[in-house]
């Protein structure tokens, strides 16, 4: 989704599990195009090695 490329996190709806595992629901993503939690899901980002993956 090309939207997203350029999209920003709310941090106020982010839930920080620990600090290099963090929950991002769609609710927390602004977006110049519209989507819903049943496009995206919420997502599970971690820090492994430097970078940031979606993770399960």
């Amino acid at each position: 989704m090309p939207a997203l490329q350029t999209a920003t996190v709310d941090p106020e709806r982010v839930v920080v599990r620990t600090p290099d595992k963090v929950d991002m629901p769609a609710e927390s993503v602004r977006s110049s195009a519209p989507f819903s939690e049943s496009d995206l899901g919420t997502s599970t980002l971690e820090y492994i090695k430097g970078k940031w993956y979606i993770t399960d």
